[in-house]
């Protein structure tokens, strides 16, 4: 089992102990098939890590979300979107005199994690050998490079929860102690600076 599967399965195993309706409205992931066809008409290629996530969750549309789907993202409450939704917004990154308006690094951004006016993407034709970073962007297309990786992510997100730097409420993470969670996040991102661009 990769890093990524195993901390998305400690957020999982973390919110059924201690919030089993959160845990319940995790959807369940799609075939690497069934992925390849939804996303089959982007111009651009996506790093492994994309494919490894949405097998392991198929994420929720925003337009149908439930009250628990703000869990995997523990700085900035976004859910795991849809390929439907994902695929909906993205043409909202592109400009018509451009292959890709909002872009790292003169790459492409896909947007997996989103909220109503923010994203988290993944960097589309990543060749390096590293995985891909995660980029945020703001609803004013301001970009930066928050994470690592998606992997780094999730270990952020599940250490951080397991060792009561946030706390889940009903809805989303909040009463963060910051000290520790900035202690948690600089571990697992710890090059952050030097890849930012």
């Amino acid at each position: 089992m990769s890093l990524l599967t195993d901390s998305l399965n400690q957020i999982q195993t973390w919110l059924e102990t201690n919030y089993p309706l959160a845990a319940e409205s995790i959807t369940p992931g799609l075939t690497l098939s069934e992925i390849e066809s939804k996303i089959e008409t982007l111009p651009f290629s996506l790093p492994e890590e994309f494919y490894e996530l949405y097998q392991w969750s198929r994420g929720n549309s925003l337009n149908t979300k439930t009250i628990y789907t703000d869990i995997f993202s523990a700085d900035d409450a976004t859910s795991l979107n849809s390929l439907e939704y994902a695929m909906e917004v993205f043409p909202d990154f592109v400009d018509e005199d451009e292959d890709c308006a909002v872009n790292y690094i003169g790459k492409p951004l896909f947007p997996i994690f989103g909220s109503d006016a923010t994203f988290h993407c993944i960097v589309g034709d990543w060749e390096d050998k590293t995985p891909s970073p995660i980029v945020y962007v703001s609803e004013i297309i301001e970009t930066n490079h928050s994470y690592v990786n998606l992997t780094s992510m999730m270990l952020t997100a599940a250490e951080s929860i397991q060792a009561k730097a946030i706390d889940f409420n009903t809805k989303t993470y909040k009463n963060w102690n910051e000290e520790k969670y900035a202690e948690i996040y600089f571990k697992h991102n710890s090059n952050i600076l030097e890849l930012s661009v």
